[in-house]
Order: structure tokens, then sequence, then C-alpha cells
């Protein structure tokens, strides 16, 4: 299908009231420009878009021209941004049951970034299949089947299902999967999967990588994971965004993306934190088996860290080969780090005694202490 000429969107309301200003300390945050020429101006439908990468992806669209529409339940506010939300459409309804606000409608392209049961993805590419040209869903690396090899591409066999009717989110990898295939299925060559490994940066609210910049932020001696030589991948959730919006500016990109950085050093990684934010840290690096005797999990404490060995000896070695080639590009991560935390200082207190993964300042002191004194 296409459509010769863009029609006028019916414009709404934007919600107000109650969310979170956006502070003097995000203005830094917003994505600049791009220097290429300007593409032409789409239509693009987005379901969900205000937690994470959803107000990234709004802004970025909006810089480059394009109309946007965002289909959401109508319960989370945008954690920034809000002036560009106030410039799109807001659709209301649920993923789960309600539909109706996307019926008899068109865009160019879908960007799907809320779901992970395989129903809703079905629901809405059927809906969807005749109304748009090509439908974006944003994966996981987690839809592979196991990590027990480096340099898994995306070829590399996925998840399945116990059940074609799970709905658990004990097996969220496989269903991601299912969503992939249900997607690839309905589109075709204008299906498009894009399978992320950890998302870091500004507006994360899981915090499973802003232990790092937060805590090298704090100084003094920090505890690392194992050796500096361990690899490492994440993917700035800006460097995402813009790049998924590209993939859907035009036709052509249709295929399976893993999307994460390219393999670093743990080491590096925590040099570039440092170096970006101007911190006096030092780092002691403890090895994996003093960290199981003395309680310290990977990934739980030692965010975006797991064993590079047995059965997880891939998961932070995946190849991006195929997203790079498709344009996919990567900020120095001292510019994350800073970010991230000028973020993270604009949240409220209450919020940031809240912080979930990475090592309590009272374990790490206690594991570091009993390092220095083995034997």
């Amino acid at each position: 299908m296409r459509h010769p000429t863009r029609r006028d969107f019916v414009k709404t309301t934007a919600r107000t009231g109650g969310a979170l200003g956006v502070l003097g300390a995000l203005g830094p945050l917003a994505c600049a420009a791009p220097d290429d020429a300007p593409p032409t101006p789409i239509r693009i439908l987005i379901l969900g878009g205000t937690t994470f990468i959803g107000p990234h992806q709004i802004k970025y669209a909006l810089d480059r021209g394009h109309e946007v529409s965002i289909f959401t339940r109508g319960q989370t506010e945008p954690p920034f941004f809000h002036d560009y939300f106030e410039r799109v459409e807001q659709l209301t309804g649920d993923r789960d049951n309600d539909l109706s606000a996307l019926e008899g409608r068109e865009w160019d392209a879908v960007i799907d970034n809320s779901a992970s049961i395989p129903r809703w993805v079905s629901m809405t590419t059927e809906l969807l299949r005749d109304h748009v040209d090509r439908y974006l869903f944003v994966s996981s690396i987690s839809a592979y089947a196991d990590f027990a090899t480096v340099g898994i591409d995306e070829t590399y066999p996925v998840g399945q299902l116990s059940a074609p009717d799970v709905e658990s989110m004990q097996e969220y990898g496989p269903m991601k999967a299912r969503c992939e295939a249900t997607n690839t299925e309905v589109f075709g060559e204008n299906a498009i999967n894009v399978r992320p490994g950890l998302i870091i940066g500004p507006g994360d609210n899981t915090d499973r990588w802003t232990y790092w910049p937060v805590r090298v932020a704090r100084g003094g001696e920090v505890l690392a994971p194992n050796s500096p030589t361990d690899p490492v991948q994440n993917i700035d959730a800006r460097d995402l965004s813009e790049w998924i919006v590209r993939l859907v500016e035009t036709p052509g990109s249709g295929g399976t993306y893993n999307a994460t950085s390219e393999v670093q050093q743990f080491g590096t990684m925590l040099e570039g934190i440092r170096a970006g934010l101007g911190s006096d840290a030092t780092f002691t690096w403890v090895s994996t088996e003093f960290m199981a005797e003395h309680g310290v999990r990977p990934w739980g404490h030692m965010t975006n860290w797991v064993p590079p060995e047995g059965e997880t000896i891939g998961m932070s070695q995946v190849s991006v080969a195929a997203a790079i080639e498709a344009g996919l590009t990567f900020r120095p991560i001292g510019e994350t780090a800073r970010d991230t935390v000028e973020w993270w200082n604009s949240l409220p207190e209450e919020r940031r005694a809240q912080q979930g993964p990475g090592l309590p300042a009272e374990k790490e002191a206690e594991v570091l202490a009993a390092w220095a004194a083995r034997g």
C-alpha cells in the first residue's frame, strides 16, 4: 500500500497537569537537529511512547518533520519533553482489549514499543495490515534461545513457547520471539524487528545501568566486577530511538537487527564514565568467585555484567554488524554518563532514594574490606 498524499490528522488536546516538569537540567539532553537533508515527512504511529525510549523517538521524529500519533492507555505522564507531547495526536485505548481508536486510520509506519504478549501484536498487525506500509517491533536480545555462543547474529535460534497461548513473563524471551514472527508473517519484507540489548541513558525508569554513573560520580573506591577485560554491551536510548525513526522513514529497511553497542571492555566503559564525569573514583576488581561467596549477584548488584563463561558467555558479545550497516551509530559513553547523572539529579529526592539495581553502599564497603583483608 502507498499513500501519495499526506492526510491531515485530527488534533487532540494534549494531556495537562500532574506531569513532572521539564527541568532546566534536561536542556542539554535535547537531540540536536540532524546534519543530513531532512527526510520526506511521513505519518508515524507509536504504540506506547510515554516511558523510556518513546519520548526520545517522539522528539526526534517531530524534529525531522514527521507527524506523530501515540496510542496509550493515558495513564503514564512522560518524564520530559512535555512540549513535544503537546504536538502529537494522543489516542487512548488498551492493547489488551480496546483498539477502537486505531480503526479506520492510516499511517505510513508503526513503531511498536509496548508489546511483549504475542496476542497483542497479532491484534494490531491484523488491524493495521492494510492501513500502514511498514511495522517496526521493538523486541529484545532475550528472544534468543540461549547465550552459549560468542558473536550471536540474527540467524541464531530463538526461544520457543511452552504452549501457543502462553502470556507469562517467565517466558518473556520466547514471547518476544513469537511477536517478531507474527510481525514478519503479516508484513513480510516490510516487517522490521529490532532486538535491543540493555538500554541506558537519561529517562531509564529501571535503574539497570544508572547505578554505574551515579556510583562513579560519588567517587572513592568502587567495587568492579571480576576483570577490566570482561565484555560489555549496552545502547543509549537516544541512539536506539533515533535509529528506529530513521529505519521507518523509508521503505527497504525490513528485517531483523540486534541493536546494542559493539563489544567493549568493562574497564573501558568505567574509565569512560569516570572521564566523562571528571570523577576521582578508583576501581577495585573483585573476582567472580569472591563476589559469589559474599552474595554479590551478577546483573542485579553488578548491573550490565554477567560472567563471560558457560551459558552466559555470549550475552555481552552479540554481533551488531547488520545494525551498523543499516545506520546505527553510538555516542561516547562519557556523554551518556553525564546526561544520565544530570537527569538523575533532577529527580525528586524520594525517587533517588529508591534506586533499584546496584550494590548498596554498605554492602559494597563490606565486600571491599573483605577483599582487602583476604590472606
